[in-house]
């Protein structure tokens, strides 16, 4: 007898919240399953990464597709870690076995975060809002990961962020963006502002740079690689563009803040949290960031103690998060 735990992604080639999450899963929560788990990972395997090893019995969909579908056929449950946000064919064939969905985003969310505002880029073309209701229709229990209310019924529990970094607050004023290059993440903020980009430099430049014709002369561009994340948060910057449409969580957010970036937030996110430096349009960014270039140090840096010490005191009980994943696997 096993379960089935389904994903799209995680293990050393991290390029977005969900992939950290499933790693804390793979690394906090596998080993303490009662009943055997089998990771299943629905693409191919990436280049580089061959000789790779999860620490649970783990196949990938590119490499033996009716074993894949055989296994998933076969299980007790399954738990979706992190899926499609389409309509996939061999988890619709077992619906009656998916006993466990983790939401990590809501789609309505990000059309609602999107719609009247500057975003001139809206339209994902692999999301169907339809069937997110679908899979959450489907599973006995859906989890949602994030920081504020979806329509969807669920039990809540949010990630966690552990400080490692504790790095003091910089004194630079130029901006960094460290996030994907999809229209919630508002990329368009950067125009006419000076700093650091890391992203997939390809889209950024084909989405935003060129068919955007942003004025990017400033921003120097670098392309996503795990491996060199400390150098770039090591770069000359002080000031996190991470004013995000509806960010679920932010670990991005919680980064620059454990490596002394100041951010500038949106202001949908964690709207309990008093904090002067929120923006939801790239006038009010660039009206912040003005503000900040004339900001005396010690006045950020209250700010920064204040967020922070927001974010160890309301989100880094990693107990509580693999307690309460654990009373639904082990049940």
């Amino acid at each position: 007898m096993y379960d089935v735990y389904y994903t799209t992604g995680g293990g050393p080639w991290v390029n977005a919240g969900t992939d950290t999450w499933v790693n804390l899963w793979l690394e906090l929560i596998a080993p303490k399953l009662e009943v055997k788990p089998v990771l299943l990972i629905h693409r191919n395997k990436p280049r580089g990464h061959e000789d790779f090893q999860f620490p649970i019995e783990a196949h990938w969909h590119g490499d033996d597709l009716k074993k894949f579908e055989k296994i998933i056929k076969d299980c007790r449950r399954i738990h979706i870690l992190h899926g499609h946000y389409t309509p996939i064919r061999v988890i619709e064939e077992n619906k009656h076995k998916i006993y466990s969905n983790v939401i990590h985003n809501s789609l309505d969310h990000i059309l609602l975060g999107t719609h009247g505002t500057d975003v001139p880029l809206q339209v994902h073309p692999f999301s169907d809002s339809q069937w997110e209701h679908s899979i959450n229709e489907y599973a006995k229990h859906s989890i949602w990961v994030g920081l504020y209310d979806i329509k969807y019924k669920n039990k809540n529990i949010p990630n966690f962020y552990e400080f490692k970094h504790n790095i003091p607050l910089s004194n630079s004023n130029k901006v960094g963006f460290a996030a994907r290059t999809e229209a919630r993440k508002n990329p368009h903020y950067m125009e006419r502002v000076s700093g650091y980009v890391f992203t997939d430099s390809e889209d950024f430049k084909v989405m935003w740079k060129n068919f955007q014709r942003l004025d990017l002369k400033n921003v120097k561009i670098y392309h996503y690689d795990s491996s060199f994340k400390d150098k770039f948060y090591n770069m000359d910057w002080g000031i996190s563009h991470s004013a995000f449409s509806y960010e679920p969580f932010g670990y991005g957010i919680f980064e620059a803040v454990d490596r002394g970036k100041l951010p500038i937030i949106h202001t949908s996110w964690c709207k309990e949290l008093e904090y002067p430096y929120r923006a939801s349009s790239k006038t009010e960014f660039h009206h912040i960031y003005s503000k900040l270039l004339e900001t005396p140090f010690e006045e950020k840096k209250k700010w920064f103690n204040v967020i922070k010490s927001f974010m160890i005191e309301n989100f880094s009980d990693k107990d509580k998060w693999m307690n309460d994943l654990l009373n639904i696997y082990n049940i």
